[in-house]
């Protein structure tokens, strides 16, 4: 995010008072979940860091599905299975190999009404799966096969976020549901943990059809600088994620990264 972006994120937040009064919404997710509904999507990230230790790079493309297995009144039951996966990395092929560990074995979840995780209901069997193709593609220490058992060791639903539904969650962050307020608004920032504090804008790109939603959040704090900026078309009928771009830069002393998520729905979008 650059400078302008940054002064309008303050001042947004510096009004927000006048943001809480009433203001024109827009529905979303007007046709209910069913069991048996599928999405398919392509996300691709690129990412860069240089460090006092030197420069690293990675570049990684996934194909994804998230099949809709159960629905009740306080969330949903579903399925994500990596279908398909390729990524380069600056400090070579072992990082492909552990990726493609995930491809096939399918995760069944539930999440809350507000699509936050909210339990695991194979973790046990995917994580045995995934640690096994795992180790059968690396030596024994080797970093990465480390670096995979350790963030497997992780509680089981911070583990899934982080290594397998990343791109899930994103997405269910800037999903509106309901009855969205058009415009400028202070909303908790779920796309960090612990969450922050972001402005989040909403305007309708096509009614009836979709709507773009952007949300903004900058931290600056003595020799840190961190600026988060993600869009995404959103569909006013099922709700889920049409286009999505999230743009990450940090910086710390000498230390500097910049991450650029693109997410894509490859399954058909409902008419209208």
């Amino acid at each position: 995010m650059g400078a302008r972006a940054a002064l309008i994120l303050a001042a947004a937040l510096a009004a927000t008072p006048a943001l809480a009064e009433d203001k024109p919404t827009v529905a979303v997710r007007t046709r209910a979940d069913a069991v048996g509904d599928v999405y398919r999507f392509q996300s691709d990230s690129r990412y860069a860091e240089n460090a006092l230790q030197g420069h690293a790079t990675q570049t990684n493309s996934q194909v994804f599905e998230v099949q809709v297995l159960g629905v009740s009144g306080d969330g949903l039951r579903l399925r994500y299975t990596l279908k398909e996966a390729s990524l380069t990395d600056s400090s070579g092929p072992a990082m492909a190999t552990a990726l493609k560990a995930l491809v096939g074995v399918p995760l069944e979840f539930r999440v809350r009404g507000d699509g936050m995780i909210a339990g695991l209901d194979n973790w046990e069997d995917f994580k045995t799966r995934v640690l096994a193709a795992v180790d059968a593609g690396l030596p024994p220490g080797d970093p990465i096969r480390n670096t995979y058992h350790q963030r497997f060791a992780q509680e089981p639903i911070n583990a899934a976020e982080d290594m397998v539904l990343a791109d899930v969650r994103l997405m269910a962050v800037m999903e509106p549901r309901g009855a969205a307020p058009l415009g400028m608004s202070e909303v908790v920032d779920n796309r960090r943990r612990p969450p922050g504090r972001a402005m989040s804008d909403i305007t309708v790109s096509k009614p009836g059809c979709s709507v773009r939603v952007v949300r903004i959040s900058a931290s600056r704090t003595p020799g840190v600088i961190q600026d988060l900026t993600t869009e995404a078309q959103i569909s006013i009928r099922d709700g889920r994620t049409l286009t999505l771009t999230q743009r990450r830069a940090d910086k710390a002393g000498g230390d500097s990264s910049e991450e650029q998520v693109t997410i894509r729905r490859l399954s058909p979008a409902p008419g209208c």
